[in-house]
């Protein structure tokens, strides 16, 4: 299922921001945006691959609203396998339905659950 224009902005937003942040504490942090294909891991093209001094130490999906759903635990579940922790950030108000997907489909103890809320004040 494709995102809307608002939630696609959101999600490479938010994969913009935590490149940034997690460039201060490990050696590099690759990222695919939207549908690009700049950084392959194992055959896969996570959202977020960290690596620390040539070892990829973590692969992040960012799930926005409309991609916390049954469909895309299919995915999770693959990327699970890769042979690296899987990380998800969701929306904080999300974070219970992503948590009740992952155990529904037996991916709890494979998934780290993190969120992540935009604050707008105008």
């Amino acid at each position: 299922m494709a995102r809307s224009t608002d939630e696609q902005f959101l999600h490479d937003w938010v994969i913009r921001k935590v490149q940034e942040k997690y460039s201060k504490l490990y050696s590099e942090v690759h990222i695919n945006p939207g549908g690009d294909k700049n950084y392959e891991y194992n055959g896969s093209y996570p959202d977020i691959v960290v690596v620390n001094y040539g070892q990829t130490v973590q692969i992040v999906e960012v799930e926005t609203r409309e991609t916390i759903n049954n469909e895309r635990a299919t995915k999770w579940k693959e990327m699970s396998e890769l042979g690296v922790k899987l990380s998800l950030l969701v929306p904080k108000e999300m974070q219970k339905a992503a948590r009740d997907i992952c155990w529904k489909n037996g991916l709890v103890a494979k998934v780290n659950i993190g969120s992540f809320d935009v604050n707008l004040n105008i």
